[in-house]
This record gives C-alpha cells, structure tokens and sequence, in this order.
C-alpha cells in the first residue's frame, strides 16, 4: 500500500525556544507581585506557553486571563497575541476550525512579524485539513511579510512548509526544490533544530522517489543533530521514517521492529498522536504483506486489521484526510483476503470519498495558477502604487490650502470629548470588575467556610461525645463504676481519643492542602484502606458489629479524603440509628458491575420515610444544627467527586446507602 511520510511543519507560537524554560512556581510568584499592566499580560503568554503541550486546561486558562486583560486596558497589539496564543493552543490539541478562529483574530495587528507567524500557523492548519490552495495562498503571504523585513529564518521555515505543501500534492520535484532551499538557508544561519527537520523532510522525499539509500543518509543527518538537542520527539518520527523505508524494500520485519521502537521511543505522557497513527499505518501495512507472502496467514491478517483500525481511529481525531485514504485503502485488501467482500467494498467507498475530497478539479486548477497569480500580483501592486503616489500628490494641496484649518478645529473638538469619554470608561469599567471579583472572591470564601465548618463538626463530635460522657459518669457518679468496668470504659475512651487525635490531623493536613483553592485532589486509592481506617475509627463503638466486604479487592480513582469523610459520616448516622436496636449490624460492601464501582452501608435499624432523607437530594432545604446537616454535607462532597448517592430505607427492616462510580481508572 501507499504509504506518505509523516512531514514536521513550523508552527510556533510567538515565544520561541530562544527564550528558555521558565519556572512555574517563579514566574506565579512574580504575576503575583505585577501591576494590571502590558508586563502581566506578556507573564500571562508565558505561563500559557509553559503549559501547551502537557496541560491544555491551564494553557487555556492563562491565555484567557491575558486575553481579558489585554481587553481591560485596551491594548490591542495585546490583544492580537493573546488571540494567537489561544489558536496555538487549539491547534497543538488538533482543534483545528477553531484555531482558524483565534489566527485570524490575531491579523488585526500593526506587528509584522507576529502578522507573519500568524500567517504561518494558518497555512500549517490548512495543511492539516489537507486544504492545500488556501495553505499555499497563506505561505505566500506570509513570505513576502519575511522578505520585506529580511527574516532569513522565518523565509526558510516558510520554504520548508511550502515544500510540505508540494509533498502533500505528489510534486516531488517541487517539494525537494523547497526544502533544499530551507536547508541551505539553515545550514548559512547556523539553525541546527530547524536544519534537522529539514534533512528529515528531504528524506521522505527521496523515499517517496524510489531513492531509499538517499533517504537513509538524510536521516542519519537529521538523527545526528536530533541526538545531539536532545530531541526525543524528532527521534521517534526518524525511526517511523526509517521503518517506511524498510517497508518500501519489502523488508517487513525490519519495517515492524522499528516502528515499534518508534512507538516505545515516544516520551511518557506525551500526546503524539500523528506519529503512533503513523507507526500503526506502517505496522497494519507490513502484517498485510506479510499475510500475502505466507499463503494468507490469518494470524498477520488479524494483526494488520488491528493496526489499521488504530489508525484510522487516530487519523479521524486528527483530519488526516490524506491519510484515511491511504488505511481504508490497506483495510480493503486486508478484508478481500479474509473473504470479507462486504467489508472489503465498504472500507473501498470510505477510502474514495475521502480521496475525493483532497483531489478535485478546482482543487489542482488553483494550485497550477498560484504561482503565477503571485507574480502578476507583485506587478499590479506596484504600478497602482506609483497611480496613488501622483493622485495623492495633486490632492494635497487642495487639502492644505481649503481643509487645514475646519479639520483642525473638528479634530481638536473631537479627540477633547473622546478622551473624555475614554477615561471616564476606564475607570467605570474598572470598578465594574474589582467589585465583581471581591464579590465572586467572598462568596467562594464563604461557600467554603460552610463546607469545612460541617466536615469538623461530623467528624469530630462523635468521638469529643464520647470522651466527655466518660468524664461526666466518672465525676458524678464514680460508685456505678468496678474496676474492671472501669477500666474497659477507660480503654473505650482511650481508643476514641486516640481515633479524634488522628481524624484531627487527618483534617487539619486536609484543610492545609485546601487553604487556596478547596477542590478534589483524585488518585488511586485501595478501597481495603479505606474500610481499614473506618473500622479503627469506630473501635470504640463495641455495641454496634461493622463488617466489611471486600472481596474482589477494589481500587478506585478518586479524593481519598473526600471519600473518608463520606464513609464515616455515612458509619456515625447508621451507628446513631441503631441505638434502640437489639444486635445492631452494619454491613460494608463493595463490588464491581457493568462497568462501575458501588460502595454500600446496610443497617438493621429503624429505617425512616423519603422525607427523612430530603436534605440529600434538595439543596433549598433548610439546614440546622443535628437537623439534616450530616446529608448536606454527605450531598455536596459527593458532587464534587462525581459520585451518585442513593438511599433504600423501609420502616422497621433498615436503610441502604449505596455511592456509585464511574469505573474510569
């Protein structure tokens, strides 16, 4: 099967590798110290660079801020970069139609350089979406922006993208013509990072040109200087290169084992998403050929559609028209061999409507004329700029002797009021927002408060009741009291102190973590330890048996304190309900089904009617002191560790609480 290289485009944002690595926790500590000035905005753009590749919700987050204070001090050139930033964003994470939006937000800057790299961007999500006339057209503009200003490394990123753009449409010749100029540009500035991926692209070419001995020496070129920067990405697409190559003389096994260690190659945690797909395209392609070669092993056949499927799955997330053509294509022969015509026909429409999408005839019309539109354009240009030059020249007299003096006075008149204006907004719309934040800032403090407030006084009441009721009955009435009474009473109250001292430090290492910002902190946790801490935290409570049932051994991703707080509030109210009733039982369960995991607490007690149960599912009902607290707090912790609650209770056989999970981890 056709197999295309996987191509690295030059799609920066405006703070480039030049600059370093910045520190988180130093460049917080120093947004904090800042003024709502353009400083704080360019802060903002760093700390959104800082996390574009491994955290896209913060990158989002800052970039935004940056963006509504740019807005705030009506800065435009700020608020050009922040729209830019925020298509950066969309488009490292393959949401491409609104990066589009974002880029083209940012055209509306004086700043040609940042013109230029928005240019640039998007051109390369043009490419993307395999829409190569309007990648081409935004190349085009984006070089005359870098050869006005003498660029020579922005000129040579833009060859090398308009080479991509050639590679995409099958004009070899063309594409190694743009890439060796990118090369020699390169190689004059000393810009070895790009140089790399250059040599990388060139020999993809020559693969793509039968000329496999051509290409390998490239990509030893391009391996020697991604080894020598350090760049592990750069090195997992080379040996993806290297295995087509191997693919390309037939040389399965050497094909497989290299995208392999491709595939192992890719740095953890990473979200390389065009590279695995490519790896699984060459890897279902090579189990194709080998099937074909083994008298149709069904074994490789299984292992071909398996990778191609991989594939394909990715290259929908990503768009890759392109390459959907290339794996419906394999999907289809893989299919034939099985004896699966249906599917064979079915994977052959998907792979045709896709290559129709890319190949059409206005499509190859646009791409011929480019070139020469450009040129005509250069010309016409210049000539309607010597007309303007000599209409501008007689009109300017006429202007200075007859409108000098009223367009001065109109314009003294207007900037007067609109200064005004200007200022009295600013500072209206700044106390709009200061008041708006305090008040958003005290609600959350308050919110807050409440919730932390409940969690002390359910977890801490139970044992401080027990303790003083002890020293109540040890004061009053000492002669109720043998020895050996005492002294269980004395180990009973022990064990309960010991259990407050440790649920203290429990919360006050929780209410530490939480002081900025109180929200679920989620990992994996053993529902075995769990269940252990309850159980020693209700040692003291002898009269009330507490099984546990655990015996598949669960673990479940989640607030390991929230959850605790949950389970022993859910203990103490069971414990308080069967205070009337003989052998009281409570019984924990925990099981997984249908793809989710239950956690239940089973009493013997009196049970209660839903009216009982009102404060867990109704936040208007009112909450008051041991009236329907334990359930509002038991309701809110729930929501916010996406746990469902429900509750069976049937008047005199008990009640049934069961938390349901989504089993995600």
């Amino acid at each position: 099967m056709k197999k295309a290289i996987l191509l690295w485009f030059w799609i920066f944002p405006l703070f480039m590798m030049g600059q370093g690595k910045h520190d988180a926790k130093s460049l917080l500590s120093d947004l904090r110290k800042m003024q709502e000035d353009t400083l704080k905005v360019n802060q903002l753009h760093k700390l959104g660079l800082l996390y574009i590749d491994s955290d896209s919700s913060k990158a989002f987050f800052y970039n935004r801020k940056a963006l509504q204070l740019a807005q705030k001090l009506q800065w435009q050139e700020g608020i050009a970069q922040s729209n830019f930033h925020l298509g950066s964003v969309y488009n490292v994470h393959f949401s491409y139609d609104k990066a589009l939006v974002f880029f083209k937000r940012a055209l509306a800057t004086s700043n040609q350089r940042l013109l230029g790299t928005a240019y640039l961007n998007i051109g390369g999500v043009y490419i993307q979406k395999s829409d190569y006339p309007k990648a081409l057209a935004y190349f085009h503009r984006a070089l005359k922006i870098d050869e006005a200003i003498g660029d020579q490394k922005g000129t040579a990123k833009i060859a090398a993208n308009m080479g991509s753009v050639y590679y995409g449409l099958q004009n070899y010749k063309k594409a190694l013509y743009f890439f060796d100029k990118a090369a020699q540009i390169n190689e004059q500035v000393g810009n070895e990072a790009d140089l790399a991926i250059v040599n990388r692209n060139r020999g993809g070419v020559y693969n793509s040109l039968g000329q496999p001995q051509k290409a390998l020496a490239c990509y030893e070129k391009a391996n020697q200087l991604s080894v020598k920067r350090n760049d592990k990405a750069l090195q997992a697409r080379i040996l993806s290169d290297i295995a087509l190559v191997y693919f390309n003389l037939e040389d399965y096994d050497k094909a497989i084992s290299n995208s392999r260690l491709s595939l192992k190659a890719i740095a953890s945690g990473a979200e390389d998403k065009q590279t695995v797909a490519f790896n699984h395209g060459v890897l279902g392609d090579s189990y194709l050929e080998k099937a074909r070669k083994t008298a149709v092993n069904r074994s490789f056949l299984d292992s071909a559609m398996h990778h191609l499927k991989g594939a394909v799955q990715l290259h929908k997330q990503l768009r890759s028209t392109r390459d959907l053509v290339y794996d419906y294509e394999s999907m289809t022969e893989v299919d034939k061999l099985r004896g699966d015509y249906k599917s064979a026909l079915k994977s052959y429409e998907n792979s045709t409507l896709y290559k129709d999408s890319i190949f059409n005839a206005d499509n190859k019309e646009t791409i011929k004329n480019l070139e020469d539109k450009r040129a005509i354009e250069r010309r016409d240009r210049e000539i309607k700029i010597n007309k303007l030059e000599l209409e501008a020249k007689e009109r300017q007299k006429w202007f200075l002797l007859l409108g000098l003096a009223l367009l001065g006075i109109i314009g003294a008149m207007l900037f007067y009021q609109s200064s005004n204006r200007r200022k009295l907004n600013k500072k209206l719309f700044a106390l709009n927002g200061s008041l708006a934040q305090t008040n958003e800032e005290l609600d959350q403090a308050n919110k807050i408060k409440a919730r932390f407030f409940s969690i002390l006084n359910h977890d801490l009441r139970s044992p401080v009741y027990n303790l003083i009721h002890f020293l109540h009955l040890k004061k009053e009435n000492p002669e109720l009291l043998d020895e050996q009474t005492k002294a269980a009473i004395e180990t009973k109250t022990m064990v309960s102190a010991e259990n407050l001292l440790v649920s203290m430090e429990d919360l006050l290492l929780w209410s530490k973590s939480q002081m900025e910002n109180f929200s679920p902190q989620p990992e994996t946790i053993a529902i075995a330890s769990i269940f252990n801490d309850t159980q020693k935290h209700f040692e003291s409570e002898g009269r009330v048996a507490i099984a546990f049932e655990n015996p598949e051994k669960i673990q479940l991703y989640t607030d390991e304190n929230y959850l605790k707080t949950i389970i022993r509030n859910l203990t103490g109210n069971a414990i308080k309900a069967l205070e009337q009733t003989e052998r009281p039982t409570i019984i924990w369960k925990a099981w997984r089904e249908n793809n989710q995991i239950f956690l239940e607490i089973k009493d013997n007690g009196p049970g209660g009617d839903d009216a009982q149960f009102k404060a867990l599912y109704d936040d208007r009902e009112v909450v008051g002191i041991g009236t329907g607290l334990g359930l509002h707090l038991i309701r809110d912790l729930s929501k916010a560790i996406d746990c469902e609650i429900k509750v069976r209770s049937v008047v005199g056989s008990g009640t049934t609480f069961t938390l349901v999970f989504a089993n995600s981890k």
